[in-house]
């Protein structure tokens, strides 16, 4: 019984007359003039977007165009095109350095605009964290250990601040009551509660115990003092502890939510406290699993709270959450819980440890480097978060409050830093990596970039990568520049040449930092899809006489029809396909098989055949070794020691 050739029994198909493989059995092709073997592309098929998820500039014609005109839905987005998208991920992006993305001018359409330069306006020289600051009025207070410093233009000059604070003893918090200042401070085992007027006078309201922070919540005050915490009304009377922590542990912040007070430990609990009738009262308690509160917020009825998980080393990761004020059987606790962002910095203490909210904002400090710390800004419309101003020192960030239209944060052991009304010298926005819904490659062959007149001494900079990684660093080795405009506005393209699954885009915008800088409107990057896939036809000869290079025909009965069935067996099914001449290897499957047909019957021939076709994929075609001097061949792999 005839049976097909095989590779393990041909040593050199092609010398003995085989022309292709499929998977491990030999064949004879029928190639003539009238019959050809054809290797050909495969027709791109258009695909249906569904563009109602994800609204992107999809053609037909000309490709598929991956492009952003809005960037407020903030930053930490990896993906641009995956399922179960949310319809504002359409203005999401990667991440973002000096850059706004959430400011717009009412009446003016959205641009990309650069963020201001913040300036060191006050050193401060506490190294564990006694740089609080209030604002009483216009008049800004801050802390330094036992020195406080005052300005009354809205941060631009200090001076020192005369207050009879007992010698020795350290500023604990600041709060602003009304027109006056009080202050808590203590020397580790005494302590005092003081008030400052605006005229400079000081007085000593308390020194029963020692007291480490201050709070002025419902038109009262709250104290603490070590492990407790106690209402406080302004003058000569501390209440009873309406909390008290296990030992060791210590009050880091409170704020008014609204219906209670809820207040921050060091225990990994949040405590809700209720003003009854002008009385304070516990009001329930909300146990975090895993990490520490460190500060805490309120606006527009949404609290966000801070949290910080210490670990070996000086590694401290930070997280921001958002959570909603729950009530049942008379108790106020926190639910629906959803983590905004986390910090996880490998040396470095990323926990936020102050808060501060606006109307439409929440900001936060973060220490990223040893270098540079920087705010964190939360925008309420859009529940999107992307770094914001740019402080220049590497620390905690202790304390943030702003005053004509201008923020000022105070880091710890640095000084205090004021937003100025010049702009940052460069800035940077990275896009989520796009790949169109397909895992195909792409062809990318455009990139364009529309921005508002670019004045002297500034530039604007478009970059892509086909490189996935590429989104984690500005400074990744992929990031290729392909358009420095530095003049002129309206909309740029340029060609590009990259082929990958994945494209994305950086923006960089430069300014010479004085009080003006360029803005982007909208980007783009064009992709055309590639054909993947080839398509092989072929003649087999399923005839039952065999024709050798160099030897005379033989005719072996019924092998046509044995090479016929085991073209049939392989329909439907993957294969390997390897073509010697032309050299090809692909995977694929085969489609169909033609019924045998005979070749020129009108002239008496015997040649039958059968058409395969087989559509599939190109892999890699690697030369034949030549040489067996190599590792592996002669020396070591087969004929010394194999």
């Amino acid at each position: 019984m005839p049976r097909p050739a095989t590779q393990a029994e041909v040593s050199n198909p092609k010398r003995k007359g085989y022309d292709f493989r499929i998977d491990n059995h030999l064949y004879r092709a029928a190639i003539s003039s009238e019959v050809q073997m054809q290797i050909q592309s495969s027709d791109v098929e258009g695909q249906d977007i569904n563009v109602n998820q994800n609204a992107e500039d999809f053609t037909k014609n000309i490709g598929r165009i991956y492009s952003r005109n809005n960037f407020s839905g903030g930053s930490n987005l990896d993906m641009a095109h995956k399922r179960g998208m949310a319809e504002g991920d359409v203005t999401r992006f990667w991440d973002s350095s000096g850059v706004d993305v959430f400011t717009q001018n009412k009446g003016t359409p959205y641009s990309l605009k650069m963020l201001f330069q913040t300036e060191l306006e006050q050193a401060l020289s506490s190294s564990d964290g006694d740089n609080h600051m209030a604002i009483v009025g216009t008049r800004i207070y801050v802390s330094d250990d036992e020195v406080l410093y005052k300005s009354d233009d809205g941060g631009d000059t200090w001076s020192t601040v005369t207050e009879g604070l007992t010698a020795g003893y350290n500023i604990k918090g600041l709060a602003a009551h009304g027109d006056l200042l009080y202050i808590v401070a203590n020397n580790g085992s005494a302590g005092e509660i003081e008030n400052l007027t605006s005229g400079g006078t000081s007085t000593q309201k308390m020194s029963a115990a020692i007291y480490d922070g201050i709070w002025s919540v419902k038109g009262l005050m709250l104290v603490s003092t070590g492990t407790t915490l106690h209402q406080y009304d302004g003058n000569t009377t501390v209440g009873s502890a309406i909390e008290t922590l296990p030992s060791g542990q210590s009050w880091t912040d409170v704020v008014d939510a609204g219906a209670v007070i809820l207040a921050v430990a060091s225990d990994g609990r949040i405590y809700s406290i209720k003003d009854s009738s002008g009385t304070f009262a516990a009001a329930g308690t909300t146990e975090l699993k895993g990490e520490v509160a460190t500060c805490i917020t309120e606006t527009q009825g949404q609290v966000f709270y801070g949290t910080k998980v210490t670990q070996t080393g000086s590694k401290v990761i930070g997280r921001l959450y958002s959570a909603d004020l729950t009530v049942a059987n008379d108790l106020y606790v926190l639910g629906n819980q959803q983590l905004i962002k986390e910090w996880n910095i490998d040396s470095i203490d990323a926990s936020p440890y102050r808060l501060y909210s606006t109307r439409d904002s929440v900001y936060t400090g973060i220490k990223e480097t040893a270098d540079n710390s920087y705010l964190w800004r939360y925008y309420l419309p859009t529940a999107g978060i992307a770094r914001d101003l740019k402080l220049g020192a590497g620390n905690v960030v202790k304390c943030i409050n702003s005053i004509n239209e201008k923020f000022l944060a105070s880091v710890q052991g640095s000084g205090v830093y004021q937003e100025t009304s010049n702009y940052e010298q460069q800035g940077y926005l990275i896009t989520a990596n796009a790949d169109f819904f397909t895992a195909e490659k792409k062809q990318w062959v455009e990139a364009q970039i529309e921005t508002q007149n670019i004045s002297a001494g500034h530039t604007v900079e478009l970059h892509v990568s086909d490189d996935i990684k590429a989104i984690t660093s500005s400074t990744h080795s992929s990031w290729d520049r392909v358009l420095n405009l530095q003049s002129g506005s309206g909309t740029v393209s340029a060609q590009v040449d990259k082929i990958s699954r994945y494209g994305s885009i950086k923006v960089v915008l430069n300014s010479a930092g004085t009080n003006t800088a360029p803005e982007v409107n909208s980007i783009q990057y064009r992709a055309l899809a590639r054909p993947e896939l080839v398509m092989v036809q072929i003649p087999v000869n399923i005839s039952d006489r065999v024709e050798r290079p160099f030897r005379k025909p033989i005719t072996v009965p019924n092998l046509g029809e044995t090479i016929y069935q085991s073209l049939k067996d392989k329909e439907g099914t993957p294969v390997t396909l390897e073509i010697y001449d032309p050299q090809e290897i692909i995977r694929g499957v085969v489609e169909k098989i033609q019924y045998p047909i005979q070749s020129n019957p009108n002239f008496g021939s015997v040649t039958r055949y059968a058409i395969i076709t087989i559509r599939g994929t190109r892999q890699e075609v690697y030369a034949t070794l030549t040489s067996g001097n190599a590792p592996g061949i002669n020396a070591y792999g087969i004929m010394r020691f194999g």
